[in-house]
């Protein structure tokens, strides 16, 4: 459910790389889908010379994703193929001196992810070799060492020993069958191979950034109580000595913190944290100074949500934020007003903690309205980017709907703001049947740029909106944190205000509606057939149906104890609980409705499908259910989500067309 920890926009952006293919030769279809290379973690050389990039391809045949490790020559304008041997990439990241280049890879003689260490003439060495996953790791500034994140083996036990597995429940989620062991602190010297381990304890070190200072004598990091999922929201920037093995506070604050990351000249950190430290709100930028612990919030005039942060080479920050339906990037001084760097076409950039380079130069991931995305690089003073790469060059030649912001006020005066999707060939004066994709999170944003679903589904003949509602990440810390306590009944009514607006510009049939959403966008999706009756159909995917069910056994209770004023069990918390769970109101749903789930999902667990289900069906509502044998919060693989997809709209052709 929540957006912040997961990190899982880029799945769902995978979620659609296969789909039915269309009977309209041109327009986005199915084998353009599994065309599509997904492009991550841009990581720019210190000198601005070079790029590196990881790529993503379905392999439907494995059902599984192909990753390729690049990298891009900025002076001689050439992409070139660094590795593509191992299963997977992450976070590429060049020496202090350039050069050389890091990476996380699936190892498959240990079958973990290892770092290894690429030499600037192409020679790879592994570095790591343990039985578990390296999940961050950062290059001490004279380029000798790397300090990595890993988590703790797990002992191997023999004869009777190995049944004595009992384990003590918390917070964990209820597929666990055991207590998840911790991550720690570790360096490898790239000389000798030695690695010395530099934490230990119960905690566990949040697989987040790590960051060294200047002088390599401290590193900083995240540190969470222990390593069950569900106290993410815990976690407090630290920062450690390395000679010593001490650590303490970098903040005077206890929780809700992250990316914490040194300045180049090592006087400040920056770290991310909710505004005004309401748990509940916006993400900002903070700096503290080194040493006092004196903290202030950098970003609190722009009153935007943080997604990510790094810092540029003068000493600026450099922040990846979402505004109205965008995820532009701003340049944020210390003192003084954030400026917007100027994007050209691109409508949302992706940035890593190595973004900018010493002279100014920016390397970002960025998605326009109408491809894929590429990488861009963005020189001081241009008047716009630069696109690098040109591997969605099929998917921009295709007929795409036209993709535009539609804005309206809520009951309550919120301005808002959603997306909306032409059908390619769209003819004025025409009405389109209308689909609504509720986006998940709750905070995440609905973008106005190439979104394969919207393109899959406006290819469908429909008008596809995408509504962002109060909980949202795009418009501010009061519009994100006023879904506090209004889990469902505040996002409705916005959603229903945004369907309205549609509507005024006269293209809309309005007997002719569909609602669908996945996660919290299923959530919202079976609120919305429960109490308004302007659907004709409804799908929804890992819909979090009863929030009391959810808290209990999902994995992220953080997620939900955020939500309300308290646990659901406390005081006479329950009815405000029930009163926002879609499942209280299951007698008032006559919409036909197709439910899809994860049998293995401990994010929304599916026994809240099954609830839905079996009310539905015993009060005969036309209602199908299929689960995929799979874990994760969506179908496992490229075959399973294209399955997803050709049920999601074949049963909004059934109804829509029929």
């Amino acid at each position: 459910m929540n957006a912040r920890a997961s990190g899982w926009a880029a799945a769902l952006a995978l979620l659609f790389a296969a789909a039915p293919a269309s009977a309209n030769p041109g327009v986005f279809s199915i084998d353009a889908m599994q065309r599509v290379v997904d492009l991550s973690d841009a990581a720019i050389a210190p000198d601005g010379s070079q790029i590196a990039l990881v790529t993503s391809q379905a392999d439907l045949a494995h059902n599984a994703y192909r990753d390729r490790l690049w990298t891009y020559d900025l002076k001689a304008r050439r992409l070139r193929l660094v590795d593509s041997a191992r299963s997977s990439y992450a976070a590429p990241a060049w020496a202090p001196a350039g050069g050389s280049l890091a990476v996380i890879a699936g190892d498959a003689a240990t079958h973990a992810d290892q770092l290894f260490l690429i030499a600037s003439g192409g020679k790879i060495r592994r570095l790591t070799s343990a039985s578990t996953d390296v999940e961050a790791f950062a290059w001490r500034p004279d380029g000798a060492v790397i300090a990595f994140v890993r988590r703790e083996e797990t002992p191997v036990r023999r004869g009777s020993a190995a049944y004595e597995d009992a384990f003590e429940v918390t917070d964990n989620d209820y597929l666990a069958t055991d207590a998840p062991r911790p991550s720690h602190l570790w360096t490898v010297d790239l000389r000798t191979g030695v690695q010395r381990r530099l934490t230990r304890g119960t905690w566990s070190v949040a697989d987040d950034t790590i960051s060294w200072s200047p002088d390599g004598r401290r590193l900083s990091y995240l540190r969470a109580p222990n390593a069950i999922h569900g106290v993410d929201d815990r976690t407090a920037a630290f920062v450690l000595d390395v000679a010593t093995g001490t650590s303490q506070a970098l903040t005077p604050h206890s929780d809700y913190e992250d990316q914490p990351l040194f300045s180049p000249d090592g006087s400040r950190t920056l770290y991310l944290y909710p505004s005004d430290g309401n748990p509940a709100g916006a993400l900002t930028a903070m700096t503290v100074d080194a040493g006092d612990r004196n903290d202030r919030d950098a970003a609190r005039d722009l009153d935007r949500h943080v997604e990510d942060a790094t810092w540029m080479p003068d000493g600026a920050l450099l922040l990846k934020v979402y505004d109205v339906t965008a995820g532009p990037l701003y340049i944020q001084p210390l003192d003084g007003p954030a400026r917007r760097v100027p994007l050209g076409d691109v409508v949302d950039a992706q940035i890593g903690t190595q973004a900018a380079a010493r002279n100014g130069t920016i390397a970002f991931v960025g998605t326009p309205a109408d491809r894929p995305n590429e990488l861009y690089a963005s020189l001081p003073g241009a008047p716009q980017p630069q696109r690098l790469t040109n591997f969605n060059a099929a998917a921009a030649q295709l007929r795409l709907g036209n993709v535009t912001t539609v804005r309206w006020d809520s009951p309550e005066g919120f301005h808002e703001a959603g997306v909306l999707t032409f059908p390619p060939g769209y003819v004025a004066g025409r009405q389109y049947p209308l689909v609504l994709r509720i986006h998940g999170g709750p905070t995440e944003t609905s973008e106005a740029f190439f979104e394969p679903f919207y393109q899959l589904a406006a290819a469908h003949g429909y008008l596809v909106f995408a509504p962002n509602y109060r909980g949202s990440s795009n418009l501010g810390n009061a519009f994100e944190s006023a879904i506090f306590n209004d889990a469902s009944v505040g996002p409705g009514k916005d959603v229903m205000a945004g369907v309205e607006a549609v509507e005024r510009l006269g293209i809309v049939d309005s007997t002719r509606i569909c609602v669908s959403g996945w996660s919290y966008g299923g959530q919202l999706t079976s609120w919305m057939i429960g109490h308004y009756q302007v659907w004709k159909c409804a799908v929804t995917g890992a819909a979090v149906n009863d929030l009391v069910v959810d808290y209990t056994i999902a994995d992220d209770i953080d997620a939900a104890r955020l939500a309300f004023d308290d646990s659901p069990f406390v005081g006479n918390e329950l009815p405000a609980w029930q009163r926002q769970s879609p499942i209280t109101y299951f007698k008032d749903i006559r919409t036909p409705l197709l439910m899809l789930g994860n049998v293995y999902d401990v994010r929304v667990p599916i026994v809240e499908q099954y609830e839905m289900y079996h009310a539905l069906r015993d009060n005969g509502v036309p209602v199908r259910f299929f689960a995929y044998p799979s874990a994760g919060h969506l179908p496992r693989g490229p075959v399973r989500l294209g399955d997803a997809y050709r049920r999601w709209l074949a049963w909004f052709d059934r109804y829509l067309k029929g």
